[in-house]
């Protein structure tokens, strides 16, 4: 009797260890998809407040999706005698030249996406809504997490990227130092006078924290490869910067087709 109930055992035992257990791999669900509006703007641009104003309402629409650099430069950019900072830099100048010379304001370039027919990514404000849902309507390639870690004035940012799926053409990292909360002079369409002298300067590019054109980070990859890089930086270096703890870092992954995510973290978390 006992011999038959280890016979028993063995037998289950034996057609347990055949059975499969069926399972499926789990494909990592991207995050949302956000958009990177590099809008220029000058103090003495009288359009140029309603393009932010414009903006601001497309965020609403738009589930809060847009992360909004605006960089000073052109003729418009001359700061008044009144004005307490110089939003231009070299750097702000060189991204005007990179990303076109507007013919006309309010201008913007949404998500690095070039503009049809013209050497240029600068696109008028009647056509962003209709750029904004085309990018919007298709699914992230890259999920893209921002980190930062701050020590008195010294910045640590880090990035982490899985990419969904596959890209065979170089990948580059690109970097921003934003400020918001600047109150200075700026004219504006809406004011009866020539211009508005605590107008609320926002988003402000304070300093390009890559090269330019961006920092290569692969000629290309596989789909679920995950990359993680770090950058250091100090707000000593960084004199303009009215106040840190109103600064952000706004960072992006491209290629020469468009942007494929941005993120954006506060510099001085709290």
């Amino acid at each position: 009797m006992i011999r038959l109930i280890w016979i028993l055992i063995l037998w289950l035992v034996w057609i347990s260890c055949d059975d499969e257990i069926p399972y499926e791999l789990v494909q990592p669900q991207a995050g949302q998809q956000k958009v990177l509006v590099e809008e220029i703007s000058g103090v003495r641009c009288p359009n140029c407040p309603d393009g932010s104003r414009l903006l601001e309402a497309l965020n609403a629409d738009f589930d809060s999706s847009l992360i909004v650099v605006t960089y000073h430069a052109g003729s418009f950019s001359i700061p008044y005698p009144e004005s307490k900072y110089d939003f231009k830099t070299d750097q702000s100048v060189a991204l005007m030249e990179m990303l076109g010379r507007p013919l006309g304001y309010p201008a913007a370039a949404i998500q690095r996406k070039p503009v049809p027919g013209e050497n240029t990514f600068q696109r008028y404000s009647n056509t962003w809504t209709k750029v904004i849902s085309e990018v919007l309507s298709s699914d992230p390639k890259v999920d893209l997490e921002l980190e930062v870690v701050t020590a008195e004035n010294e910045v640590v940012v880090r990035v982490s990227a899985l990419f969904l799926e596959s890209l065979t053409q170089p990948v580059f990292l690109t970097m921003y130092l934003t400020e918001n909360g600047l109150i200075d002079p700026q004219a504006d369409t809406r004011a009866g006078d020539e211009f508005v002298p605590d107008f609320v300067h926002n988003h402000v590019l304070r300093a390009i924290l890559t090269p330019l054109t961006g920092q290569l980070w692969g000629n290309g990859f596989e789909a679920l490869d995950l990359k993680r890089d770090s950058l250091l930086f100090s707000f000593d270096n960084f004199p303009g910067v009215a106040d840190p703890s109103k600064s952000d870092v706004v960072a992006f992954l491209h290629t020469k087709e468009g942007v494929l995510q941005v993120e954006k973290a506060k510099a001085f978390p709290r």
